[in-house]
């Protein structure tokens, strides 16, 4: 099943959906239609970062126990100054099924490092960053194992790192800060046990600035597909804007190939894009016969999050 997965991932073609191209068929105007809502059965916190591996979903979340505090301000890409208090927390992937029933869970919560982000499967583990809840502090990475929930503390950093994926052809590590306003890239070496001793680190600065990336995902080769929510000023005031974004990771630096702004919302602030997303990794159709891509969505909305499955129609 994970060998079969990884093949369709790298040659979608050939399983008969192009996900780069059919993405960006979708524009700004497209209709993002709601087809089922799936309620959980578990208090889901603060959600972060989603998977779907099998007939199983996978999100990682932060219960926030005492809030951080704010004592400082930076804004200076190159300032890794610390701006906020720790807080206390706990930091949890949980495991459910197509009915929103919980399957298991995992506490990945080490001291003041409680704030899991974005993550991805590389065909065989997960692998989820668990930072500190500020920015320019630190992180740890594990590898989890999808079937046993296992977790191994792989390898931490010197940054708040929001989330990660590894891409299984190269073996490289990728990345972004907290807000997304540095992506990183990582040659890590790996044990058989999926210890992992970092060998090069390198950052650039992110070519999209209108949205903060919370989850992450290969889709193919050096591709990934980045979600996540910003704001924009209106008469009014300032409303969240959504996004989901094709970004080339196979050059020295990253390389913006589409944006899709979101404006899907789920009440009258939240957009659908805050926080975890999924694609689906096969062609579908809907009831009329369209062809469609499919979108997981799991906003939190006062520490309750559901199942939201969204349709596309490709022109």
């Amino acid at each position: 099943m994970r060998i079969l997965l990884v093949l369709c991932a790298f040659l979608l073609t050939s399983c008969g959906y192009n996900i780069v191209s059919d993405f960006q068929k979708i524009t700004k105007d497209s209709h993002w239609q709601l087809v089922e809502k799936v309620e959980t059965d578990f208090e889901t916190f603060h959600t972060q970062g989603m998977l779907k591996i099998g007939n199983y979903f996978y999100v990682s979340a932060v219960e926030v126990i005492e809030p951080t505090e704010t004592y400082g301000k930076t804004d200076a890409l190159d300032d890794f100054s610390l701006t906020r208090t720790t807080g206390q927390g706990r930091g949890w992937i949980f495991k459910f099924d197509q009915t929103g029933s919980l399957v298991q869970k995992t506490e990945l919560t080490r001291g003041s490092l409680y704030h899991p982000g974005g993550m991805d499967f590389d065909g065989q583990y997960i692998w989820v960053p668990v930072a500190e809840y500020r920015p320019n502090s630190k992180s740890d990475i594990y590898r989890i194992d999808p079937d046993s929930m296992a977790a191994t503390l792989s390898f931490s950093l010197e940054d708040h790192v929001g989330d990660i994926l590894r891409n299984p052809k190269t073996g490289k590590f990728h990345g972004a800060s907290w807000g997304a306003r540095r992506l990183y890239q990582w040659d890590v070496e790996l044990s058989d046990g999926g210890t992992g001793k970092i060998t090069t680190e390198k950052w650039s600065t992110n070519p999209v600035k209108y949205i903060d990336y919370q989850d992450c995902h290969l889709i193919v080769d050096s591709k990934m597909i980045c979600g996540g929510v910003g704001s924009k000023e209106t008469s009014s005031g300032d409303v969240a804007i959504g996004g989901l974004d094709l970004i080339d990771i196979s050059g020295e630096k990253p390389t913006a190939l589409y944006k899709l702004q979101v404006e899907e919302y789920i009440d009258d602030e939240m957009v659908i894009t805050n926080n975890p997303f999924w694609i689906e990794q096969k062609g579908m159709t809907n009831k009329e016969g369209d062809k469609v891509m499919q979108f997981y969505f799991m906003p939190d909305n006062h520490k309750k999050a559901d199942l939201l499955i969204y349709q596309v129609v490709l022109p």
